[in-house]
């Protein structure tokens, strides 16, 4: 019984050191992938360390210019942005960054000092909230859009931006083409 009970140890030892093993190369393997991003809410960042994330990453970037007091920007974080497929594809293929329209908060772009708030008004021209800026991984204007969006149409936006489609296409061509679900 003695030898019984000291083998099923020994197996039982042996299974924990394989299963360590292969958790070691299952790690490996992953950290060698694409690290996708699940989770249930939108991963925002400042606008100078988006800037940087994005040209590590090579993701375009998306500039939310948002205040606390507006109407349409606490609809969009209620309905829109709560939307799987949008918070999907704005965790995975773009950085997501949100500026306070009336902050005061200094940021520091590659040593250049500036305010939330004169950024979104001095340097995207911002007028309204919420406006969202579209920009490609090193920070070059595509173009904004204002005003709320439902998420069906804002999905087109995200796809015509992170396809790039807009190499290739004016926005409207692109809806008149079926969007995102077209043949473009």
């Amino acid at each position: 019984m003695r030898k019984i009970f000291i083998g099923l140890i020994i197996i039982l030892m042996m299974a924990m050191i394989s299963s360590a093993d292969n958790n070691k190369d299952g790690a490996h393997k992953s950290q060698t992938k694409k690290d996708v991003i699940d989770t249930n809410q939108i991963i925002w960042h400042n606008y100078d360390e988006g800037l940087k994330l994005a040209v590590k990453t090579e993701r375009p970037i998306m500039v939310n210019f948002t205040t606390t007091w507006c109407g349409y920007c606490k609809k969009m974080n209620r309905t829109t942005f709560i939307d799987s497929e949008i918070v999907n594809i704005l965790n995975n293929d773009f950085v997501s960054i949100k500026v306070d329209g009336d902050s005061q908060t200094e940021l520091n772009i590659d040593g250049y000092k500036i305010t939330e708030r004169n950024l979104t008004r001095s340097e995207y021209g911002v007028r309204g909230y919420p406006t969202y800026w579209f920009l490609k991984s090193n920070a070059e204007r595509i173009g904004p859009i204002s005003g709320y969006k439902a998420a069906d149409p804002f999905l087109d936006v995200l796809y015509y931006v992170r396809d790039e489609v807009y190499d290739k296409m004016k926005f409207d061509e692109y809806m008149k083409n079926g969007g995102r679900k077209g043949n473009y």
